[in-house]
């Protein structure tokens, strides 16, 4: 007869050792698959399943918690091994759902009769024997203490790891002040929880600078769940049957904003435990509030920086430069500050016409330049403050060669004298910070560039004659005698309108005012692009080329006699005196002056309408 009572006594020494063994064991299976050979050992039970109580079904364990699973996990009623329908009734549960083999089971209860767990087994002889002795109750009672036991084990472990694994994260969040390490921590730490799925990490537009591996959000055209999740701040799961899979989008929420999702994917059956769902909300929570910590560190370093640009580019551009040069500072500012493609400075004349400077972009005196300034002057002067463009194609039909503009004005007394213009051909490349820095900066640039506009409009009356808008003649002195000290030739000439004094006492001084101001007009046409010129005094015009030999100079007069009379009205010829000077040969301006009156002088006693040079006989009609 076997002796029940001494393998009732063995197995619960065993399950002793089991609880009280310095064991790694971590899961319910884990302790099933130690229980196993020990119920073949003692009741040649080869058939067997173990199920754990989540209050409400009972789960098979050695597999993963699956939606499944949990639909075809059976329900708890209240069990009465004793009465054969009703026992007989249960395991049908059983069997209906796949374990075709079983015929009968061992239910494990806690203290307050909560259904624990179960064993489901295919008896044996022994099984019987043993299940209807009275020891069939201490086994009960003994694997019961089994299961306490290595459900708070279980528990205790869970959440020893998840605690250390949430210490790891929250250590290294509050460690750094750098939002990328922080995004990077947020992809690891979810990746080394859950390895067998894939992970993404979705950023607002605000976060475009960190370009990791990480995603920026599209607004347009991103998967509406993901959408919500990042509004809502809430937690949204969508169904992907076509792949048998969900996505999980978890909102980094901080205390003052989402900064993006975290989306992972899981099987479509997969379900998260309670501490795995505790576990990605704390991530994700604590890594919103190190990111938008880390984002406020930046924004105060980038603030800082922020006015030190403005203090310096201010205290630059008032400190007296002229004014291409303030030009030149501003767009190197403009360059280091804010990467643009291509930058142009536009001012408006006096008509309202723009005018680009010569230190723009070469791109913007294209046609297609022209486009991109033609949109900044419409939208400033429809009354607008500035203009951000992000994705410009997307508000225009035709493609377009640059996404990014900004256009700020340049002020001046309550109105626009101007605008800077900056392009990119990548969307979203400029920040609305950046915008708004970029207005700041030329905001108190405007006062500064403004005077300087002011000082040169002023400057200009002092330099040049009101009738003729030729130079006068103490600005050319001031260009000759600099030009004789630094450069290595030069052409002075010398011109005087014919008959002068006939035109003004035939047809009155207006008329020979315009006779002038048509001679200056001629002249400014033919030199502007080589030297100067200037009113020398009554009807008299000097022309100082710098850098030019005579021979050029000699073509100038030339085609000064030959001009001048066909772009006159009424009619009239000039005489004109040429003189030169080299840096071997060095002269004074005193007596290039002399020399090229001199010149000019015999040209109006051989006859005038005519040029001669100085030193040589040589006339030309």
């Amino acid at each position: 007869m076997i002796d029940y009572r001494l393998i009732l006594f063995q197995i619960k020494n065993e399950l002793i050792d089991l609880i009280t063994g310095d064991t790694n064991v971590e899961s319910y299976g884990q302790w099933f698959d130690i229980l196993r050979p020990r119920l073949r050992h003692y009741f040649d039970i080869e058939e067997v399943d173990f199920f754990i109580s989540n209050h409400t079904k009972l789960m098979p364990i050695g597999r993963h918690r699956s939606a499944t699973e949990i639909n075809n996990a059976v329900p708890i009623y209240k069990l009465d091994r004793t009465t054969s329908s009703a026992k007989k009734a249960y395991i049908k549960e059983f069997t209906n759902r796949g374990y075709e083999y079983a015929d009968d089971f061992l239910p494990f209860r806690d203290e307050q009769s909560g259904m624990l767990g179960l064993l489901l087994v295919k008896s044996s002889e022994k099984w019987r024997e043993f299940s209807e002795s009275s020891y069939i109750d201490e086994l009960e009672y003994a694997i019961s203490r089994l299961i306490l036991a290595v459900k708070r084990l279980i528990i205790l472990r869970k959440r020893e790891k998840d605690a250390r694994r949430l210490y790891g994260v929250m250590e290294l969040f509050n460690a750094t002040m750098d939002s990328e390490v922080i995004l990077d921590g947020i992809v690891e730490a979810t990746s080394k929880a859950f390895p067998d799925f894939p992970v993404e990490l979705f950023l607002s537009h605000e976060q475009k600078e960190f370009r990791h591996s990480y995603k920026l959000l599209d607004y347009m055209n991103e998967r509406e769940p993901t959408m919500t999740a990042f509004v809502s701040g809430e937690v949204t799961i969508e169904e992907m049957l076509e792949l048998e899979g969900r996505f999980i989008n978890v909102p980094i929420v901080g205390r003052q904003g989402i900064y993006g999702v975290l989306r992972m994917e899981v099987p479509i059956d997969f379900v998260f435990s309670a501490s795995d769902d505790n576990f990605i909300r704390v991530v994700a929570t604590t890594a919103g509030n190190a990111l938008e910590n880390a984002s406020l560190y930046d924004q105060s370093h980038r603030v800082i920086e922020d006015l030190q640009l403005i203090n310096e580019t201010s205290r630059k551009l008032n400190s007296n430069m002229p004014f291409n040069e303030m030009i030149s500072f501003l767009k190197e500012q403009l360059k280091q500050t804010f990467y643009p493609m291509e930058t142009a400075f536009i001012f408006y004349d006096e008509t309202g016409d723009y005018k680009v400077s010569p230190l723009s972009s070469d791109f913007f005196r294209l046609k297609t330049g022209g486009e991109y300034i033609k949109l900044a002057s419409t939208n400033l002067k429809n009354g607008k403050e500035a203009l951000f463009e992000a994705n410009y194609s997307s508000t225009v039909s035709e493609k377009v060669l640059y996404e990014s503009i900004i256009a700020i004005p340049i002020m001046n007394q309550e109105k626009v004298a101007g605008f800077v213009i900056l392009v990119h051909k990548e969307p979203y490349f400029f920040s609305f910070e950046s915008f708004k820095l970029m207005g700041s900066l030329i905001g108190h640039s405007s006062l500064a560039l403004a005077n300087s506009i002011l000082q040169g409009q002023l400057q200009e009356l002092v330099d040049k004659d009101n009738l003729t808008k030729l130079y006068t003649r103490s600005y050319l002195d001031k260009v000759v005698e600099e030009s004789i000290e630094n450069d290595e030739t030069g052409v002075f000439l010398l011109l005087d309108v014919d008959n002068f004094k006939f035109v003004n006492d035939t047809y009155g001084h207006a008329k020979g005012d315009g006779v002038l101001q048509q001679i200056s007009s001629a002249i400014l046409s033919e030199v502007t692009d080589l030297g100067t010129a200037a009113r020398w005094g009554g009807e008299e015009i000097a022309i100082y080329l710098p850098l030019v030999d005579l021979t050029k100079g000699t073509e100038l007069a030339s085609r000064m006699v030959e001009l001048i009379p066909t772009v006159t009205e009424p009619q009239v010829t000039v005489s004109i005196g040429v003189n030169s000077w080299k840096k071997e040969q060095p002269m004074t301006f005193q007596e290039l002056f002399h020399y090229t009156d001199t010149a000019l002088y015999m040209a109006k006693n051989n006859g005038k309408n005519q040029f001669v040079i100085y030193g040589t006989a040589i006339t030309q009609l």
